[in-house]
């Protein structure tokens, strides 16, 4: 009976951790893990995401980046986004704005980038940023801080889930266009 009821409340543990965003462990990939069920978009589906990301560099040198839907009956429920330079992504840090802060939580995601030729230029802390609930969302507000030696080209970088019950959806390498930072 132990055994039943310790299985039992590590499977509600797991699942409710995906809810609450996903695990360091999806840095790397970008990509949903368990419980996720595999992706039932069509390649077509895949391709044309019903969603924007958008990114505006602010006068202060940070930059405001926009996960909005395309269509006002199309939520989402998670997310994660994190900033690519030179091909390489984990520079910088995020933080949610006000009115987001209820959806997103930074996560760290540990040796991103792993090439950084001054280690001062990259923090690697709160280098993600991602969905703390599984409630549903059409647009997400953050606010990413470039490295402070950091000047040049970057882009945001996306995967989007939008169900995770009977079916799964996601959609992956949901790009901003490329702003410059100085």
């Amino acid at each position: 009976m132990w055994s039943l009821l310790l299985v039992g409340s590590v499977g509600i543990a797991v699942v409710s951790a995906y809810s609450g965003g996903p695990p360091t462990g999806a840095c790397k990939s970008m990509q949903p893990g368990p419980p996720h069920k595999p992706n039932s978009l069509t390649r077509k589906e895949k391709k044309n995401p019903p969603f924007n990301l958008v990114a505006e560099v602010q006068d202060n040198g940070q930059v405001k980046v926009f996960l909005r839907s395309k269509f006002e009956d199309r939520k989402f429920r998670g997310f994660m986004i994190m900033a690519e330079v030179l091909g390489e992504r984990g520079h910088g840090y995020f933080v949610p704005t006000i009115e987001s802060k209820p959806l997103a939580k930074t996560l760290n995601c540990e040796d991103m980038p792993s090439t950084c030729p001054d280690p001062a230029a990259c923090q690697g802390t709160a280098n993600a940023i991602a969905h703390n609930s599984g409630d549903d969302k059409d647009s997400i507000t953050v606010i990413w801080t470039p490295p402070s030696r950091m000047s040049g080209d970057v882009t945001f970088q996306a995967t989007v889930v939008g169900e995770n019950s009977d079916v799964s959806t996601w959609w992956e390498n949901i790009r901003s266009d490329t702003v410059t930072v100085r």
